[in-house]
C-alpha cells in the first residue's frame, strides 16, 4: 500500500510572527553592525530598535556570534550578486567585465555615506580567526583574488597572477583609505584610472 506523503506543518500566528520578528532583528542588527561597528552593538540595542523581545532574538538567532554570521554571508551574498549581473551584462569581452567590476568597487567606495568593506571591518574587530565570521570573510576574499586571476587570464595578460594581486591590493587599498582620506576627494576615487594604468601594462606588447 502507497504510503501518503507528509505535509508540511502548517504555520501558525506564533511561528508567522517569529519569522517576521528574526527578519526585523536581522535588519536593524546589519544596518548598525556597518554603522556602528559590531562589537560595539550589544544585543540589548538591537532588541530595543527592533522592538521585539530578547527571546525573539534567541529563537532565531542562537547567539550573537550567529547573527554576526548571518549577516556576513548576507553581504557576501549580496555582493556576489551584484557582481554577477554586472559580468553577465559583458559576458563576451573579459576586458569589459574586468572594468566593470573595478569601476563597481570604485563606485561604492566613493559613495557618500560607505563605511568600508564589511569584511575589512570585521577583521579588524575580530583579529581572533577562530571566530566562526572568518571563514565567510576568507571566502569573500578569496573568491575576489581568484575572480580577478581569472580574468587577468582571459584578457592575456603577461603574468596574470601578479596582476590579479596588484589589482585585489589596489582594491582592498581603495576600501581602506575611503575611511581614512574619504572617498569622493581621497585616494579611492583614482581607483579605476589606476586599475587601467596597471592592465595597460600587464596587456601592451
Amino acid at each position: 500500500m502507497r504510503r501518503p506523503l507528509s505535509q508540511p506543518p502548517k504555520a501558525t500566528a506564533r511561528t508567522t510572527g517569529e519569522k517576521r520578528a528574526g527578519e526585523k532583528v536581522f535588519e536593524v542588527a546589519a544596518d548598525l553592525f556597518y554603522s556602528q561597528s559590531i562589537r560595539s552593538v550589544g544585543v540589548e540595542t538591537i532588541v530595543k530598535q527592533a522592538g521585539v523581545s530578547k527571546i525573539s532574538l534567541y529563537r532565531n538567532f542562537a547567539s550573537k556570534d550567529d547573527l554576526i554570521v548571518a549577516y556576513l554571508k548576507n553581504r557576501n551574498d549580496d555582493y556576489w550578486h551584484n557582481v554577477d549581473r554586472i559580468m553577465a551584462a559583458r559576458r563576451d569581452n573579459s576586458l569589459a567585465q574586468l572594468r566593470a567590476l573595478i569601476d563597481y568597487i570604485a563606485g561604492r567606495a566613493i559613495t557618500p555615506g560607505y563605511r568600508g568593506c564589511p569584511f575589512i571591518n570585521y577583521a579588524a574587530e575580530f583579529p581572533d580567526t577562530s571566530h566562526p565570521g572568518h571563514r565567510v570573510v576568507e571566502e569573500n576574499k578569496r573568491e575576489m583574488r581568484q575572480r580577478l586571476d581569472s580574468l587577468a587570464k582571459a584578457i592575456g595578460a603577461r603574468r596574470p597572477t601578479q596582476l590579479a594581486d596588484a589589482l585585489f591590493l589596489l582594491i582592498e587599498g581603495a576600501y581602506a583609505s575611503s575611511q581614512t582620506l574619504g572617498g569622493r576627494h581621497g585616494p579611492a576615487a583614482t581607483l579605476s584610472c589606476t586599475a587601467d594604468i596597471l592592465i595597460e601594462s600587464h596587456v601592451s606588447s
